[in-house]
């Protein structure tokens, strides 16, 4: 599998842009310990923001602009508080409305589901970081600079497949499915974890209808009481498995990963589907509605959210919160830059998709603001 990793080590997008450059640019500030409240503005000019840190209460002021990067949840939310929502959704609070956008909409995911547990007889071919965790091992991989062979999060494998649904679209080239091979970090089975897995099967290409994508807003309720825990404020509906295609493209995966169980790679290492108990005492193993109840106990998404904030044409789409250069639309000095921007969700995993796009608002934003130069 591709991950972000160098020399056996996780490597974030701090680690490879910020870290490198963080003690030797001027122009660069970094305060750590410190949440974003607020946006401050000036009529329709974001100038700063309000935050706190310590318990402090404090604000920066921005000479050129403001650049939101919490996330798809978090930019949300942040703009919420700053007073640009959709309509309706602040008249019952205390906060000023600075400007009418379709925040909050659009959420996207990857829907799936775990297919398992299955039982092996010889788990040496799977990672198992409770099997090789000791001191030993620990201290080398803390001082050793050499590449050591470790586990991503626990996931042995990944598969990619094209479903029915795919191919009918003239779309046999394109992947729809996605499949992780993970062991299980705790024990919902009641059986021996160390010799068990799970897989993971996701919808790559959701449908996206509107009336299929999810949505995130304020609970107002909560607001008014005075919460200001986000996990506490947001809700969250992903409107998953609203349509027939995506249930029946989450099905065909289930089918392909028994199929791929039974081949004689799997058959040697005893590899055993395994009824789930809370399923299994309430219908037949394996029948269709065994399988429509761990679709609903398992049902999970794949951590790729996106699109909260869609970037569009302009003023003149109503779907849009941030215009082709992810500037926040109707307003000044107010920029996004996240995976609450993406219009739609790619086929697999966004991370590189998101550093693509910071990337781009880089360029865009030093093509901006440049300074003429001057030849002597």
């Amino acid at each position: 599998m591709e991950v972000t990793r160098e020399v056996g080590r996780r490597v974030s997008t701090f680690d490879a842009y910020i870290k490198p450059i963080l003690h030797t640019r001027t122009n660069l500030r970094v305060i750590k310990y410190a949440q974003v409240d607020k946006i401050i503005f000036t009529g329709k000019s974001a100038t700063g923001v309000v935050y706190t840190r310590h318990g402090h209460i404090m604000q920066a002021h921005a000479s050129k602009e403001v650049i939101i990067s919490t996330g798809t949840f978090g930019t949300p939310f942040l703009l919420f508080k700053s007073g640009i929502a959709p309509l309706g959704l602040l008249d019952k609070t205390n906060i000023p409305p600075v400007a009418l956008l379709p925040v909050g909409m659009n959420l996207q995911d990857h829907p799936g589901f775990v297919v398992g547990p299955f039982a092996v007889n010889d788990r040496t071919y799977f990672s198992n970081v409770l099997d090789n965790f000791t001191s030993e091992v620990f201290e080398k991989y803390i001082t050793s600079q050499k590449e050591l062979i470790i586990s991503n999060i626990g996931v042995d494998g990944q598969g990619f497949l094209v479903s029915q649904v795919a191919k009918k679209r003239e779309e046999s080239d394109w992947p729809d499915i996605f499949i992780d091979i993970v062991r299980p970090y705790y024990n919902i089975y009641k059986d021996n974890v160390a010799n068990q897995f799970l897989v993971a099967i996701y919808v790559g290409r959701p449908e996206y209808k509107k009336s299929y994508r999810g949505s995130l807003t304020l609970d107002i309720n909560a607001y008014r009481r005075g919460v200001t825990n986000i996990e506490q404020l947001l809700r969250i509906d992903y409107k998953f498995l609203q349509n027939k295609l995506d249930y029946s493209v989450l099905l065909e995966a289930k089918d392909a990963v028994l199929k791929i169980m039974s081949t004689k790679s799997f058959k040697k290492i005893g590899a055993t589907l395994q009824p789930m108990p809370i399923c299994s005492k309430e219908h037949p193993f394996n029948s269709y509605d065994y399988w429509r109840c761990v679709m609903e106990v398992t049902g999970t998404n794949g951590w790729h959210s996106c699109g909260t904030c869609r970037m569009g044409h302009g003023p003149s789409d109503k779907d849009a919160v941030v215009d082709s250069k992810l500037r926040v639309i109707g307003l000044q000095r107010l920029r996004v830059v996240d995976a609450s921007i993406m219009p739609q969700i790619t086929n697999i995993n966004i991370c590189a998709a998101v550093v693509a796009i910071a990337e781009k608002a880089c360029e865009i934003i030093l093509k901006q603001h440049a300074t003429p130069f001057t030849p002597i």
